[in-house]
């Protein structure tokens, strides 16, 4: 049966219909593998459009990033031209850190004492850390060991020490802007060897506008805020500048009735040699401040400075 089977009509017939079978469902298969390939490669080719689209916007963000680096870059050398020659000078003159001088404190009195330190300076010391308070010493260029020591006492207390100038001769340090920067890089540089400390607050002599620097305050002041020191000028007058022969009574009354409605002072005083009177008034003037709520602090490279010619907030 089974040979028969072979060389049969129907086997040859079976024979041709599964050539036909084959010869349909190979190619299908090609067809349809194919046609998955192709969609493979479009995606791959879709990936690599949008790779290739990427890569443009970088290089296109790049090179606007390169021209902008150029431009600063011009700026930067236009502007260092057109600087003044002082703004080269003493490159090691600046502050520690940024400048950022806006904190602005209610109920505080800053007592700050400037043209020392000296013999009246221990008096004035012992006198704060008997009453708990803490004040600001704008000191000028010292000789004496003693005096030195003075300093390393201010900071040791807790106390802030500031630049002053060197030499307190008004008509040599306002002169120029680079006298003036010569003037208060010597005291930066004293400060710093003698305390440990680098300062970053500072008064002008004779306050930030005086009868020596009307034609050069507002350069000087605003080349040591560039380098990042924070100037201080005063809303309250002891007057105790005159020396010892003020009566410790006006000194009192100066201070207390300054600050007093008030929502912040900073008091000028002094600490130099023959200011017997401010140092026998200071024990009043710290307990009649505290009886009426004030907090005695010093001053912080955070606190907004009082300046002439610039209103306080409140």
């Amino acid at each position: 049966m089974k040979s028969g089977y072979i060389g049969s009509v129907r086997f040859y017939k079976n024979m041709i219909l599964l050539f036909f079978i084959i010869a349909i469902l190979v190619p299908t298969g090609f067809a349809i593998g194919y046609r998955g390939t192709i969609r493979e490669m479009k995606g791959e080719i879709s990936g690599l459009q949008e790779q290739s689209a990427l890569l443009q916007q970088l290089e296109a963000e790049n090179a606007a990033l390169e021209l902008a680096i150029e431009e600063k870059e011009e700026e930067r050398i236009r502007l260092e031209a057109e600087a003044p020659d002082y703004q080269k000078l003493y490159p090691d003159f600046y502050a520690p850190q940024p400048l950022a001088a806006t904190e602005r404190k209610e109920n505080v009195v800053y007592l700050t004492f400037d043209d020392g330190p000296s013999y009246c300076t221990d008096e004035i010391l012992d006198i704060l850390e008997k009453k708990g308070a803490k004040a600001t010493f704008f000191v000028v260029g010292q000789s004496r060991e003693e005096n030195l020591r003075r300093m390393r006492r201010i900071v040791e207390e807790g106390h802030a020490i500031g630049m002053h100038s060197f030499t307190h001769e008004y008509s040599m340090i306002y002169d120029s802007v680079e006298s003036y920067l010569s003037d208060m890089y010597a005291v930066f540089c004293q400060i710093k060897e003698v305390t440990g400390v680098t300062p970053t607050l500072f008064r002008f002599p004779g306050g930030s506008i005086n009868g020596y620097n009307s034609a050069l305050y507002q350069e000087m002041i605003a080349e040591m805020v560039r380098r990042g020191f924070v100037p201080h000028d005063w809303n309250v007058s002891s007057e105790d500048a005159s020396g010892s022969s003020v009566p410790t009574s006006h000194i009192i009354d100066c201070v207390v009735g300054g600050a007093s409605g008030r929502s912040r002072s900073i008091v000028l005083m002094h600490d130099g040699a023959g200011k017997s009177s401010t140092a026998n008034a200071l024990s009043q003037i710290i307990d009649r401040l505290q009886a009426k709520g004030f907090q005695l602090e010093a001053l912080t490279p955070q606190t907004k400075p009082i300046l002439f010619g610039y209103r306080d907030d409140k």
